[in-house]
């Protein structure tokens, strides 16, 4: 089945599937000699964690930022963090930004602003339970990247957890290089995740 459908495709290009590393899906997927391109860890973030996280005063809610400044921020972490595994097309930002004003909280989600420019940002999204948290600098070398993400997380687990909020979910990669280790002392939960490519049949 797996060489027919190959056949069936315009270009040689890998087929990608995704899942937790236990699914039998994934087992089935690796004896066609997948590849792994990326790993998400436990999503799962208890949001009484936060306290082992820094505030940092170059942070604020989105809230009070140009809205138009936070789309382009947030295209810019989404480029930047997909280029070594899954590149976006040049004109992807009007796509990514098209449904986010009702997606986003934006006083709980929170920014790093370094003279007049968002060089952080962590967004909340609302549209999930529980609640959905992502976040990472707009460029890939950033002074002190790791404490804004850190303080930019903080601000946010604050706002969610004055409101009630036990747990949060975070959407992130192992490659995201300021987010990771913050993430990673939240004591996160859960099971671990896959994203493959598996090549042609006789590719």
């Amino acid at each position: 089945m797996f060489a027919h459908l190959s056949t069936l495709r315009d270009a040689p290009l890998a087929f990608m599937t995704r899942g937790y590393v236990d699914d039998d899906a994934l087992g089935f997927a690796d004896a066609l000699r997948a590849r792994t391109i990326q790993v998400v860890p436990p999503a799962d973030v208890p949001a009484a964690s936060r306290a082992v996280l820094r505030p940092h005063p170059a942070v604020q809610s989105v809230r009070d930022l140009p809205w138009d400044d936070v789309l382009d921020a947030n295209a810019a972490v989404y480029a930047w963090t997909h280029e070594g595994w899954s590149p976006v097309a040049p004109d992807f930002a009007a796509a990514l930004s098209e449904d986010l004003e009702a997606e986003v909280d934006r006083d709980a989600s929170s920014a790093a602003v370094v003279d007049g420019e968002i060089v952080a940002l962590a967004l909340v999204y609302h549209d999930s339970t529980p609640s959905c948290l992502t976040a990472e600098t707009t460029r890939r070398e950033t002074a002190d990247g790791e404490r804004l993400i850190e303080a930019c997380v903080r601000r946010s687990l604050d706002v969610l957890a004055a409101r009630g909020v036990e747990r949060v979910t975070f959407d992130g990669h192992v490659s995201d290089p300021h987010f990771l280790p913050v993430w990673a002392r939240l004591s996160p939960r859960g099971r671990w995740f896959r994203l493959v490519e598996i090549p042609p049949a006789g590719g």
